[in-house]
């Protein structure tokens, strides 16, 4: 596109005038204006703007295009400058002042360990423990790891006891019947809770990240060591029950009470003279299945005598000393028992009746038992803790069978065995997260492969606390002690 030349001319009195190149001109109402070049480089020329209708002198243009480059000069002078960017500080790696060097033990167990230090636990309470580490794997001499699952909190002298028994002990013996470990399935490690989770009782060894509750060792070909199972073969776990013993002051398996009957706990509690605990029965299903028919059969004698003349007899009151003959001298004292019992009565909570249960005058248990259309049900709360009796008249079972079946209160739904006789199970109910449940579930299922028994629970808030009303009562009433020897401690 090509552009027209346009000549310009100048008029004193009409200011500047184009031309076209046939030499003709703009109308007069056509007047252009255009300042005259500024030196020193500052502009090279202004747009030429139209003046339509009026008559501007050049004095004025000259004034407009002075005020128009001051202009420009004295904003392009005052353009505010970019703000400098804060300068970045890189983060500083914890020098040797105040990082936290690794205790002695957790030097060591580096070396045989895959772990996470953990700061100290101070609470809630009397829960505490210092030099804490998270453990996740066994590194085995071969390089092998065995991981925990879930992986264990624990303070690092446990740690490293549990980590050597699993590398030097457990590992060569389970090596020994010609299969290899893959993890090791752990139950609690640090809980702050009382014993057996039973309120009241003394702070248990998990509380200060002491203890340990294994279930189970899984093995890279895919079988499974549970460790109270009378499946697996009993030389094997008394090879371990005996290793365990060795390296801990407390070991509670099968036959410690019904809290252990589904794990081994372990712990490093302090006691005098160094006693140790160490109960865990390893029996074989012969003898598993002995057991079971002896035990079946008290809890269906006991369930029969409740049953008897339509009533339950009530706990037996606390015994009540003559203080008039116990006063008198030992010489003179007549030959006459000083204890006598005050009359016993019944308690009904609800649909649930309470009674308690003695063998002479040694306290055996408290239970709470009602009836549906076909299913007896009772509780029994005794020491080795809760246990569910279930009998009904239809049922014809495999006395002495242990059957597989799952329980079921609210959310929480937990494995259990169901121990037979003809007529009757016992289940003993060891999961303490289950049992809290029990007091506020509406029913308690029993799913078994046949068929879903349904434990109703109306009532049991109350009943349950009544329950164990009974037996902290009874229990301590006839307690007999000896102040010249340490006390028993149960963890």
């Amino acid at each position: 596109m090509e552009v027209a030349q346009v000549p310009i001319s100048v008029s004193r009195t009409k200011g500047f005038r184009m031309q076209t190149t046939t030499g003709s001109k703009f109308p007069a109402d056509r007047e252009l204006l255009s300042p005259p070049k500024m030196h020193g480089g500052c502009l090279s020329c202004a747009w030429r703007t139209v003046a339509a209708g009026r008559g501007v002198t050049t004095s004025f243009v000259y004034l407009t295009a002075f005020l128009l480059a001051a202009s420009s000069v004295g904003t392009a002078g005052t353009i505010p400058i970019p703000r400098a960017r804060p300068e970045i500080v890189p983060e500083q790696s914890p020098t040797p002042e105040t990082a936290v060097a690794p205790s002695p033990c957790q030097l060591r167990l580096a070396e045989v360990a895959v772990f996470e230090p953990l700061p100290p636990i101070t609470g809630p309470g009397e829960c505490k423990a210092s030099d804490v580490v998270k453990v996740d794997a066994v590194l085995l001499p071969d390089k092998h790891r065995v991981v925990f699952s879930p992986p264990a909190t624990l303070g690092c002298p446990t740690a490293d006891a549990i980590v050597q028994w699993i590398s030097n002990d457990v590992a060569p013996t389970v090596a020994a019947v010609g299969a290899s470990l893959r993890s090791v399935e752990s139950l609690d490690s640090f809980d702050c809770r009382p014993r057996n989770g039973i309120a009241g009782a003394q702070l248990s060894e998990h509380g200060h990240a002491n203890a340990l509750d294994v279930r189970s060792f899984k093995l890279t070909n895919g079988g499974v060591i549970e460790l109270n199972n009378a499946g697996v073969p009993k030389s094997l776990r008394e090879r371990l029950r005996d290793s365990a013993c060795a390296r801990f002051s407390t070991v509670l398996g099968n036959g410690a009470d019904a809290y252990h009957d589904s794990h081994v706990h372990l712990d490093l509690m302090t006691r005098s003279n160094h006693y140790k605990i160490c109960q865990w029965d390893v029996l074989d299903l012969a003898e598993t299945a002995a057991l079971v028919a002896k035990k079946a059969t008290a809890a269906t004698h006991i369930r029969a005598e409740m049953r008897a003349a339509s009533y339950v007899p009530l706990p037996r009151a606390r015994r009540i000393v003559n203080t008039e003959v116990a006063a008198l001298p030992w010489h003179s004292s007549p030959r006459i028992s000083l204890v006598t019992y005050a009359e016993e009565q019944t308690v009904a909570v609800g649909p649930w009746t309470i009674a308690v249960s003695y063998k002479g005058d040694k306290f055996e248990n408290c239970s709470m038992n009602r009836s549906t259309a076909e299913l007896g049900i009772t509780f029994f709360r005794g020491e080795d803790g809760l246990l569910l009796v279930l009998d009904s008249q239809k049922w014809k079972l495999e006395r002495g069978k242990a059957y597989t079946v799952r329980v079921v209160a609210g959310s929480r739904s937990v494995e259990a065995k169901a121990l037979a006789e003809s007529k009757s199970v016992r289940i003993a109910l060891v999961d303490r997260s289950l049992n809290e449940r029990l007091r506020t579930a509406d029913v308690l299922e029993v799913r078994g492969e046949g068929e879903t028994l349904r434990v109703p629970l109306d009532g049991s808030t109350a009943a349950l606390g009544r329950l164990e009303t009974c037996f902290d009562k009874n229990s301590r009433a006839g307690v007999e002690t000896n102040p010249f020897v340490a006390p028993r401690l149960k963890p």
